[in-house]
């Protein structure tokens, strides 16, 4: 390693895990890796050697490192001499002399097989990783810090200096700072430097073609496969504009470059200095306007500032909020406030009381109900805050907080310091109550209108009714409208117990009352405010899956793949003549084919028609024999309960749209031609409990 040339910040690729492997005790303060691996594709195994130089703690006690249970380990020295050591599923442990100042070199060499199966085109997207560490194969390299592909300390004051030994034309990229890549007999060598304390470093490797940049004294750079690099010059210009609208919101880039990399099955990760992607991720087109923001904003959120695991992850609501909500509200206000209402509705489909948790004890996202709980209830409360202290409180204490916690642990009581800091003192600013509520403890208010009237009042109306909240009474502010022939009336209303009287005058004649119109506070939907869509379906314990006559095999290969998309687990697959033997009207139904009693499907709203045959969409027509339909109405038997149908049944497109179909889980319909989506859209809400209509009289002025 003492030939290496570093050429300055470079573009990298990190796998790093938010949850940290706890690698053991370690003996003293580790100094230095310098770590060389050689990747061996077509026996999946990687070789190592770890040199590692640190301080000996003056007791002595052994050196315990972390490395792979599937390692075999060859010999370890200290300071050049053999030295007796144990491993024991997955923990090394090395006896020490007592340190006398000094540092010591233990060195530590090791191969292991990393062969985890991956998914090439998976079936259900909710756990990012699908249980993938370590891969090294044909296609490349993947190996997560958890993978334990070096050997690991708890120690975080360390540099390291890293070769890869690849196959030619195989590039390697890690963490830090990248020197030269060197190609020489048949092998190609990277050559890769950290100066910056990690919490477990992660290594990919492909046969990657690298274009870099620079914005604004940072390295921006792809590291595609070919076919996907035509898309090179329009990530690089997206990660140079998200670069710069983040450092004006939060302040300096904390890493020498940002890259985007690509792996070779379907992943999405956010880690320090880059993000990781697979490439058909890169290639759908919204990624480049949405989640590369989302995974650059990790940069400051999660990685500039990390998270204090034990106290819960505030990292992904956190940047939820100031990428996915941010770009729709500077779309429009209205783009906000349906993004916000979706995340409402999927609160109240995808999270049953009996599964909520409290942001405390938020780790990871592993199934749809934490993916709603750790990223869009968390990107709520952030949005509360801001509506509760202002732009320039908000705004102002994320800068503090990255400036005071920068490659420091945060945990939500720190937020609240800093919110309150910025905010000031008095009962106004105390946060207490707030993140007591919203991050200890779990749920969310359940709030109707109820008894509303309007009165004339002079030259004025009065308008009185009455907020109530389900038990136990949350404490928040909310938003009461009033639309009056003179313009909309808006007064913040105090929740503090289960029942609240108001009485507002308003100085033209009442149409309608809206609570929280913007959806703007956290809270459990009222079934009403719900229309039916895919989302319904998603994890449902109780689903009846029916064969229509007609669809034969192909339905049956349609039923087991929407089955396996949908991650549902206590499901009956039946035939349609056998729907009246078993089938009770407590469980959703899923129709395969359209039954040939036509009416177990209930009819959709206009302008959409389903037959037999397809489905039209106003003056659109979709019957051909590559068309095809899903959706999801209400069932009339059960308020509570839907009933899907997919239809024609196409022994290749049928199981293909049923895959699909998860990815749209908020539409209350889909059509795909030709397996492309062509139509989408969802039920209009026709009612709710937190609005109030006074029909129009002819009188009315």
């Amino acid at each position: 390693m003492k030939d290496i040339i570093f050429r300055g910040a470079l573009p990298v690729l990190v796998f790093y895990l938010l949850v940290f492997l706890s690698p053991g005790a370690v003996t003293g303060a580790a100094v230095h890796h310098e770590l060389y691996v050689r990747l061996q594709p077509e026996t999946h195994t990687l070789f190592g050697v770890d040199h590692i130089t640190l301080k000996p703690a003056v007791n002595g006690n052994p050196l315990t490192l972390r490395l792979s249970p599937r390692a075999s380990i060859s010999a370890v020295t200290v300071n050049g001499t053999a030295a007796a050591h144990q491993f024991l599923e997955g923990r090394l442990t090395v006896p020490m002399m007592p340190g006398n100042g000094g540092h010591v070199r233990v060195s530590v060499r090791y191969s292991a097989v990393f062969d985890d199966p991956f998914p090439e085109t998976p079936v259900n997207t909710e756990n990012p990783g699908y249980g993938v560490t370590g891969i090294v194969g044909p296609q490349g390299a993947f190996l997560l810090a958890g993978a334990g592909w070096y050997p690991r300390s708890r120690a975080e004051s360390f540099r390291f200096d890293i070769t890869v030994d690849a196959p030619e034309n195989v590039i390697a990229v890690t963490a830090g700072r990248s020197g030269v890549t060197k190609t020489q007999d048949g092998r190609t060598r990277s050559f890769w430097r950290v100066d910056r304390a990690t919490e477990g470093l992660s290594l990919s490797a492909g046969p990657y073609i690298v274009t870099e940049a620079a914005s604004n004294g940072i390295q921006v750079a792809t590291y595609f496969f070919p076919e996907t690099q035509p898309l090179s010059k329009r990530y690089i210009a997206a990660t140079a504009r998200y670069l710069q609208l983040y450092e004006g919101l939060f302040g300096p880039y904390p890493f020498e470059k940002f890259a985007v990399v690509e792996n070779f099955f379907p992943t999405g990760y956010g880690f320090p200095s880059y993000t990781v992607m697979g490439g058909t991720v890169l290639r759908l087109p919204f990624i480049v306007n949405v989640s590369l923001g989302h995974e650059i904003a990790h940069s400051w959120w999660g990685n500039g500032v990390k998270i204090d695991n034990t106290a819960g992850n505030w990292a992904e609501g956190l940047t939820t909020y100031v990428a996915d909500h941010l770009f729709k509200e500077r779309e429009s206000a209205e783009a906000a406030r349906r993004l916000r209402l979706q995340w409402l509705r999927n609160y109240a489909v995808l999270v049953a009381p009996e599964m909520d948790f409290p942001l405390s004890q938020f780790t990871a996202r592993v199934d749809p109900a934490t993916r709603v709980i750790g990223y869009e209830k968390s990107a709520m409360v952030f949005h509360m805050l801001r509506k509760i202290l202002g732009e320039a409180v908000f705004w102002g204490a994320l800068k503090d907080l990255y400036s005071e916690k920068r490659f420091q642990y945060a945990s939500w009581e720190d937020f609240r310091a800093v919110f309150e800091r910025r905010a000031g003192k008095g009962p106004c600013c105390t946060l207490e109550g707030f993140f007591s509520q919203w991050i200890l403890k779990k749920g969310a208010p359940n709030l109707t209108l109820e008894n509303v009237s309007r009165e004339p009042a002079g030259t004025a109306w009065r308008v009185s009714g009455q907020v109530r909240q389900s038990a136990p009474a949350f404490d928040m502010p909310v938003m009461l409208q009033i639309e009056t022939g003179a313009g909309p009336v808006q007064r913040t209303l105090s929740l503090h117990d289960l029942n609240m009287d108001f009485s507002i005058l308003v100085p033209g004649k009442p149409s309608a009352v809206r609570l929280d119109p913007d959806a703007d506070v956290f809270r459990r939907l009222h079934p009403k405010e719900i229309p039916p869509t895919i989302n319904a379906l998603k994890g449902a314990e109780a689903v009846t899956v029916v064969i229509a006559d007609g669809a034969g095999k192909p339905g049956m290969d349609t039923a087991r793949m929407l089955v396996r998309a949908f991650g549902l687990s206590r499901i009956e697959i039946i035939q349609e003549k056998d729907l009246h033997k078993t089938e009770t009207g407590s469980r959703h139904r899923v129709f395969i084919g359209f039954p040939r009693n036509r009416n177990l499907i209930p009819a959709p709203p206009a302008p959409l028609r389903i037959t037999p045959e397809g489905a039209a969409v106003g003056d659109r027509r979709y019957r051909e024999p590559a068309d095809t339909f899903f959706g999801v109405l209400a069932d009339p038997r059960s308020p509570e309960r839907v009933v899907a149908v997919l239809t024609p049944v196409h022994p290749e497109l049928g199981p293909l749209a049923a895959r699909k179909a998860a990815h749209y889980g908020k539409y209350s319909y889909l059509v795909f031609r030709q397996g492309k989506n062509a139509e989408k859209g969802t039920w209009p809400v026709t009612e709710s409990p937190l609005e109030v209509r006074w029909e129009s009289r002819p009188d009315d002025g």
